[in-house]
């Protein structure tokens, strides 16, 4: 296994661009086992305990499948043509064998440069509409197994954004996530390399200076949930920017796969996810997933019990069949996300990643 300072650079440029990849908080789930300049592992874990990893930690695959979409835009570049298999998963993390052919006729990606650009925008965007030539370039980055569902009118905005409100009013409640938001949330730098910038979140001053006074102790929080703290961020954080977007957007899948196959397919639905999001970016358009809201849908649809409160998985069963009778198929929805125009084209806080040295495994861990 070759460390980082050994990597060919071929593959720390390949690596470079996979760890810019989403993931659920900025959490990079992910290392890298490098065993020569054509083969190397993705190893996942998946992190126990967390309330946003419904149906057995789906949003983490779905993050591990953009990361292999950014090595399939990045190895063209380098003469390269990227497959991957599915190894299985050991003490809570899955392995991914990536395998590098040699291919002359390769050329860069057209993608290859949205990579480091996109990112989560979770400002208001425009009020304008997607046209008909952009929404037909984004449906054709999925492959036949999903489909594309679009939810533009203002009717459905706003229905929509009640939902996220809705799933943003029970993860900000429910004591089961209190130190996960505290984990994630950077207070002190604007540009975060392992975390969520306070001022990348969607809300102003005033309510983050709230945020940071109420997540410092639960007993805090209690008492800014009596007061209605959680309406007001998702009016700021859901509702408003839902309203003020071009359009949501779920991406189905045509039939749900069970086991190691359904694995590969949250793989793959993940490579569809970030094609679409790196191809919105070159278009000039911004996202923001949804996740939560599916999150707590699946909850409430299912009867987990994801939290101890009772009220809040009675809202999650509100939740789940509200969301249900807004999207078409609850079950085979397996990404949510609004998108549009930016109002500003630059974002003034995100998350970055941490150097890829850190995330490169040593030849010798033990020693």
């Amino acid at each position: 296994m070759l460390n980082y300072s050994r990597l060919p650079p071929a593959i720390e440029r390949i690596l470079d661009a996979a760890h810019w990849a989403p993931s659920g908080d900025n959490a990079q789930p992910w290392t890298f086992a490098v065993h020569d300049d054509g083969n190397f592992d993705v190893c996942v874990r998946v992190e126990s305990g967390n309330v946003y990893e419904y149906r057995l930690g789906e949003p983490t695959l779905i993050s591990a499948g953009t990361l292999l979409e950014n090595i399939a835009v990045a190895a063209p570049s380098h003469g390269r043509r990227a497959g991957w298999q599915y190894q299985g998963l050991a003490d809570g993390t899955h392995h991914i064998r990536v395998a590098l052919q040699d291919d002359p006729s390769a050329g860069e990606n057209p993608l290859l440069g949205e990579i480091a650009r996109r990112s989560v925008d979770r400002r208001p965007y425009q009020l304008r509409s997607l046209g008909a030539q952009d929404k037909q370039v984004l449906s054709q980055t999925l492959d036949p197994e999903f489909s594309l569902e679009w939810h533009e009118t203002l009717a459905d905005r706003r229905r929509i954004a009640a939902l996220t409100g809705l799933a943003t009013d029970i993860r900000l409640r429910i004591p089961e996530t209190f130190d996960i938001h505290n984990k994630i949330v950077d207070w002190k730098r604007a540009y975060s390399p392992d975390a969520i910038p306070s001022r990348a979140l969607g809300v102003d001053a005033m309510t983050l200076k709230m945020m940071r006074w109420t997540l410092a102790k639960r007993a805090r929080t209690e008492i800014a949930n009596r007061l209605g703290s959680p309406f007001f961020a998702g009016l700021q954080m859901d509702f408003l920017p839902g309203i003020f977007s071009a359009a949501y957007f779920a991406v189905r899948l045509s039939q749900r796969l069970p086991g190691q196959e359904g694995v590969c397919q949250m793989l793959r639905a993940g490579q569809a996810v970030q094609r679409f999001w790196l191809m919105a970016t070159k278009l000039g358009l911004v996202m923001q997933p949804c996740l939560a809201t599916l999150a707590f849908s699946h909850y409430g649809l299912t009867d987990e019990p994801f939290t101890v409160s009772a009220a809040e998985r009675r809202k999650a069963a509100d939740l789940a069949r509200r969301t249900g009778e807004a999207l078409v198929d609850l079950q085979s929805t397996v990404f949510l996300g609004r998108i549009g125009f930016p109002q500003k084209a630059k974002l003034e806080s995100r998350s970055l990643r941490v150097p890829l040295v850190q995330l490169v495994r040593d030849e010798n861990p033990a020693a």
